[in-house]
């Protein structure tokens, strides 16, 4: 499968910014008890329909993987910048992290009990999203959960700039 060039930008924009991302964000957990409330609903449905894998696609330095460990999944992170899986690597020892892109998972057809694609989508060009949201159904096992966070915009759907890479509003 041919890179194409968003995804490109996104994955060097991530390996050029992942230690400051990391620092960045290591306590977004611990100051949103939505976003744990939220994580904490979705590791619930998972495990109330047999369990199984959950996938972070996009998992960045690993800390949302580490919380849903935390939560009783069995969690692994997934994320297109070398970078960042390294980062993560280091953080969480214990858990699996892999080099990878949404559009081509390198994951089994109906082997997850849950996926989240957590503010990962947004880095994705709306031409794109069909065959992303393509891969998230086929490795989802019947009645697997997925949980998505993206960025929504009340001003026009223009591309904005943000670790110099592009963002694309919902």
């Amino acid at each position: 499968m041919v890179e194409h060039d968003a995804l490109r930008a996104t994955r060097e924009g991530y390996d050029a910014a992942a230690t400051t991302y990391a620092e960045l964000f290591r306590d977004t957990l611990r100051d949103s008890p939505l976003d744990r409330a939220i994580l904490g609903v979705f590791a619930e449905a998972v495990g109330a329909s047999g369990g199984g894998q959950v996938a972070d696609l996009g998992c960045g330095p690993g800390h949302i993987t580490a919380y849903l460990g935390e939560l009783g999944l069995e969690a692994f992170g997934v994320d297109a910048s070398p970078a960042m899986i390294e980062l993560a690597r280091q953080a969480c020892p214990g858990l699996r992290f892999d080099v990878g892109s949404m559009d081509a998972l390198s994951i089994a057809d109906g082997v997850l009990g849950g996926v989240l694609s957590r503010w990962s989508i947004i880095h994705t060009p709306p031409s794109e999203l069909p065959v992303i949201l393509a891969e998230f159904r086929r490795v989802l096992a019947p009645g697997g959960h997925l949980l998505v966070g993206f960025s929504a915009s009340d001003g026009p759907a223009h591309p904005t700039q943000v670790f110099d890479h592009t963002v694309a509003p919902a």
